[in-house]
């Protein structure tokens, strides 16, 4: 396959939709040029089990050197670009980069995990009409109240965003892992007084591409993205 490259290039293969970044918009690192898959499998075939022997979404190629998994990757871009990227989406400052952190490896048993649990449990029960077990219903959605409440009451607290007052990756991993309920008709964050304005913040700091990488989710559950989150600053 031919993938466009940038001046400094790492190849990213995802399944959602990912643009050239742009040396003009601090919204983009100017670091990747990235495609996604043109058919459902490819990242089954030979050529991408070159990138990433294991074959899960996303993985990059950046020369003779292979990665996968989101969260190392992110670390790796904002490491090697450090300098042409601006610092605050992945701080130098060990403190600050620590409070980055900190969020990045709560979140894959904490904020992805019980809501991707409750947010697969119904859309299964929508695609085969059959109903969850209610038991089972309400302990997912207990997990995911608690864990609202965790992200809400100790990560973000009064502050602007995650981290402080500069948007960071934190903020980025968090918005999308909360808003994919959406996608079966719940709206997680309408009545969290914290969450709701940050969810907002988020959307304006990172428009137009926030809104772009909603529109499949929303579309699931047959909405189009609101215009709260389609705003700019």
């Amino acid at each position: 396959m031919n993938h466009q490259r940038t001046e400094s290039c790492a190849q990213l293969w995802d399944p959602f939709r990912c643009d050239h970044p742009s040396k003009r918009d601090e919204k983009r690192m100017d670091v990747a040029s990235s495609a996604k898959p043109r058919s459902e499998g490819e990242h089954r075939t030979p050529e991408f089990t070159k990138i990433n022997p294991r074959k899960t979404i996303p993985a990059i190629s950046d020369g003779d050197f292979n990665l996968s998994e989101s969260i190392a990757i992110v670390r790796y871009i904002a490491d090697k670009y450090r300098g042409k990227i601006p610092d605050y989406w992945y701080p130098r400052d060990p403190k600050a980069r620590a409070r980055v952190d900190e969020y990045l490896e709560y979140q894959h048993m904490g904020t992805r995990v019980h809501f991707s649990s409750l947010y697969f449990d119904e859309r299964k029960s929508a695609k085969t009409g059959r109903k969850t077990d209610e038991k089972k219903r309400e302990r997912l959605v207990t997990n995911m109240q608690k864990v609202t409440h965790i992200v809400q009451k100790t990560f973000l607290g009064d502050k602007q965003f995650f981290c402080g007052d500069q948007i960071s990756l934190a903020d980025i991993f968090a918005a999308h892992e909360i808003l994919q309920l959406v996608g079966v008709g719940r709206d997680p964050v309408a009545d969290q007084p914290n969450l709701a304005p940050w969810m907002e913040r988020v959307s304006r700091r990172l428009n137009p591409y926030f809104a772009e990488s909603l529109q499949g989710v929303y579309s699931m559950s047959g909405q189009r993205v609101p215009e709260k989150y389609r705003s700019e600053l």
